[in-house]
């Protein structure tokens, strides 16, 4: 060969040693390398009491390579009876030999699966949703050819109790989980973990090598979030507020229950709740919260801020009188009516609010300058987002003082020309409660990571609104709302003590009204505040429609607290119930009488 031809075969060898080597060692490695990705589960959603209401759970699609799959021979030790010696014998071929084995595992035909296995598809999916241990029994027989998909599924265990607020998620690119809605959306950052990942090395039979090299590195699971609701009086709302929609051929309705010192809402529930694990069987427009997004001019609820601020401003007391007629006309030439016939009523102030009058409302909102009211409406937080932890919160509409006309001056005294949402609306009443200093309501309670440190929700700090003197005496006045000759009598409980305000509004748009009650009970150490709306129901006015609503979720809601019934309140009422039979009686002897 010669000396130089010698050096330079030695000089080939040694780089294909020293540089080829190693990558043409790693190029080996990496072909027979199978990798996968750990999903790392999404955190969950818990109610108040730790109920799960959201959680994830990890399954596989299988898969088979069907090209693979033909090739597969199914081998099986034996012993040579001559000689006693171990051998191997191949007891099977193909796609029947693997759907044999696979069939067994999986639970199903092997004749279906293995027809389900025959073709030239590098990947047919054979099963679906398969959990952890399935998976671990099929890879343990090491059929070359089975390869698994690693998916994490979003479970729902509630089905639709608060799906609204929960949301729904939808897979991404490479089968990541991302919240679609609700606290799934505007959460998904604390909620997604970490991929893990892992491989091993295969011989050209498929079969794991023992002595390769082999990688596991386990997810992390995402943060879990735990909400302010109440499952148990969520499931009660929610049947409540659908009830009342089906029987009043309503188009939607919503119940939103708050803690007034807090924030924290226990309730924020919608007619036909969509189910997150099936959102498609719930029509677009109803997968969302209207609780939060949609809007409507408050009617009368709306009076309680013209009230609050002729009180906090001096201009009225609740002893104060008013001649109210039926109807009535202002300077500028505008006119007034109340919602039913009356002749000429000399009214309280107190008296005012509790049957609801238009007429006396707007004389009594007249008394204040024009600025001074919309300060109390943006005071109140009309025409802001409260800052909720839910997507698309709309802030309501509250035009500025330049664009009212003649007409929009008085109606923006008992609630039209304004626009706000159910949140917005039990947190003026929440205001009143909480002894006039506004809270922002929350839906999330904490958050809570892998190794059970939990992060709690700050308390929103608070904004005074009115003085503490202008809410106790405002509360005493809405009491009357509820008592006998106010707007919602059907809003009372036998035993607390209710203040509230009914309120009902056309609809300019369309045809129909809007009917709520917003309330808090025990009026005079308060718990709950409470809205209740119905969108267009066949009843037109908020204390027929939905004050029983009201009712019927402030009462559970005091079972739920533990808050007793106050023994003088039902003392008290008794001895009313007995006064009035009473009189009935003398009026009805009165009549036989004559």
């Amino acid at each position: 060969m010669g000396l130089t031809g010698f050096t330079m075969l030695a000089g080939t060898t040694a780089w294909r040693q020293v540089i080829e080597g190693p990558k043409l060692a790693a190029k080996a490695q990496a072909e027979r390398t199978v990798a996968w990705v750990n999903r790392a589960p999404r955190g969950d959603i818990l109610g108040r009491d730790g109920t799960v209401l959201a959680s994830s759970a990890v399954s596989y699609d299988i898969g088979v390579n069907q090209v693979k799959i033909a090739q597969y021979e199914r081998i099986a030790d034996s012993a040579d009876s001559a000689s006693g010696r171990a051998d191997n014998e191949v007891i099977g071929h193909g796609a029947a030999a693997a759907a044999e084995q696979l069939a067994e595992i999986l639970g199903v035909d092997a004749q279906e699966l293995g027809a389900k296995m025959v073709g030239s598809s590098t990947y047919e999916v054979i099963a679906e949703a398969v959990p952890p241990d399935t998976w671990r029994r099929i890879n343990a027989l090491a059929i070359p050819g089975v390869e698994p998909d690693q998916r994490t599924r979003r479970i729902y265990p509630a089905g639709s109790v608060a799906g609204n607020v929960l949301g729904y998620t939808h897979e991404g690119e490479v089968r990541e989980l991302i919240g679609s809605a609700g606290l799934e959306l505007t959460q998904n950052e604390a909620l997604t973990g970490t991929d893990g990942r892992g491989s091993v090395e295969i011989g050209k039979s498929g079969a794991i090598i023992p002595t390769g090299r082999q990688e596991e590195v386990p997810a992390t699971a995402g943060t879990t979030v735990r909400t302010t609701i109440n499952p148990d009086l969520q499931v009660i709302a929610q049947e409540a507020i659908d009830e009342v929609v089906k029987a009043q051929g309503a188009d939607w309705g919503c119940v939103v229950v708050m803690e007034p010192a807090t924030g924290k809402l226990l309730v924020l529930a919608d007619s036909g709740a969509v189910d997150p694990s099936d959102p498609g069987a719930t029509p677009e427009d109803s997968r969302n919260a209207r609780s939060v997004q949609a809007i409507f001019e408050p009617g009368s609820v709306g009076k309680v801020i013209t009230f609050a601020a002729a009180l906090e401003e001096g201009t009225m007391d609740p002893e104060d009188t008013w001649t109210v007629p039926y109807t009535w006309t202002a300077a500028n030439g505008q006119t007034f009516r109340d919602s039913h016939y009356h002749d000429t009523q000399t009214l309280t102030s107190a008296g005012v609010l509790a049957e609801s009058s238009n007429v006396g409302t707007v004389q009594i909102g007249e008394q204040l300058d024009d600025e001074v009211r919309y300060n109390y409406l943006r005071r109140f937080g009309y025409g802001e987002t409260t800052g909720i932890e839910m997507p698309a919160e709309s802030a309501g509409m509250v035009s500025a003082v330049a664009d009212w006309d003649d007409r929009t001056r008085y109606t923006t005294m008992f609630g039209q020309g304004i626009a706000g949402t159910a949140l917005q609306a039990v947190q003026v009443l929440a205001t009143v409660a909480n002894k006039g200093v506004r809270i922002a309501p929350r839906v999330v309670d904490a958050w809570i990571d892998g190794e059970g440190n939990e992060t709690p929700q700050e308390t929103p700090a608070g904004q005074r609104v009115i003085s503490e003197a202008t809410a106790q005496t405002l509360t005493e006045m809405l009491i009357g709302v509820t008592q006998e000759g106010g707007t919602a009598e059907a809003a009372s409980i036998d035993g607390y003590l209710v203040a509230g305000k009914t309120g009902t509004t056309e609809i300019l748009t369309e045809d129909g009204t809007v009917a709520s009650f917003v309330g808090f009970t025990p009026a005079r150490d308060p718990a709950i505040a409470v809205a209740v709306i119905v969108y267009r129901p066949d009843g037109t006015y908020g204390g027929t429609v939905s004050a029983p609503v009201f009712r019927k979720v402030a009462l559970a809601a005091m079972h739920t607290l533990g808050i007793a019934p106050d023994p003088s309140i039902i003392a008290a009422q008794a001895a009313a119930e007995a006064d009035a039979a009473v009189e009935a009686a003398q009026a009805e002897s009165a009549d036989e009488g004559v």
